[in-house]
């Protein structure tokens, strides 16, 4: 195969890849609990943190994540209650943004060495280095027992909330609200 088109595909499938979106999803659940049996849920707002980043907790993100959260349970066949005594499991999550700096370094140089009896010289060393700021969020989804708040399931994933796009986000968040809930109920693999 031509070196060319070789490189042709590679750049394809590179690009390909970097268009999919795939989320980091963890999950943590009470193995004692029976998951089968939860139907109804009742939201639960998250409290409000003193000092939290104005772009991790806001009544926009806040809005957001409800919706989309809602229409994600909904779709799985969960039910909303508006009575907390009548929820088999109460739901509400948690948004952390922190500020990431990302160093690339690149580094090319020379060499030297023998060849056939003669010492060939050092050739120029030339060294770069990138820094780029961006922020890391994490999506935790939180399944709590209606009758003492503990906690039974958890579900969280990074790269799902974007703060400084505003044409991704909704997209994103809908995707990687799905991956989470994907792993519920939790199962041992």
């Amino acid at each position: 195969m031509p070196m060319f088109i070789r490189m042709v595909a590679v750049i394809g499938l590179a690009l390909g890849l970097i268009g999919c979106q795939t989320f980091n999803v963890r999950t943590d659940w009470d193995p004692a609990q029976q998951f089968d049996v939860f139907q109804r849920y009742f939201w639960v707002e998250p409290p409000e943190v003193e000092g939290a980043s104005p772009f991790a907790d806001n009544t926009l993100l806040r809005k957001r994540v409800r919706f989309t959260l809602e229409a994600k349970l909904e779709e799985r066949g969960f039910q909303q209650t508006k009575e907390r005594s009548n929820a088999d499991f109460l739901v509400s999550y948690s948004v952390i943004l922190e500020e990431r700096l990302k160093i690339n370094g690149y580094y090319a140089g020379g060499g030297g060495g023998y060849n056939r009896g003669r010492y060939g010289g050092f050739g120029t060393i030339h060294s770069t280095a990138s820094i780029r700021e961006y922020q890391e969020s994490t999506l935790i989804i939180d399944f709590l027992d209606p009758n003492n708040d503990d906690l039974v399931w958890r579900g969280w994933g990074t790269g799902m909330v974007r703060t400084r796009d505003r044409n991704k986000r909704r997209d994103r968040l809908e995707k990687g609200i799905a991956a989470i809930l994907e792993k519920f109920p939790p199962r041992e693999d």
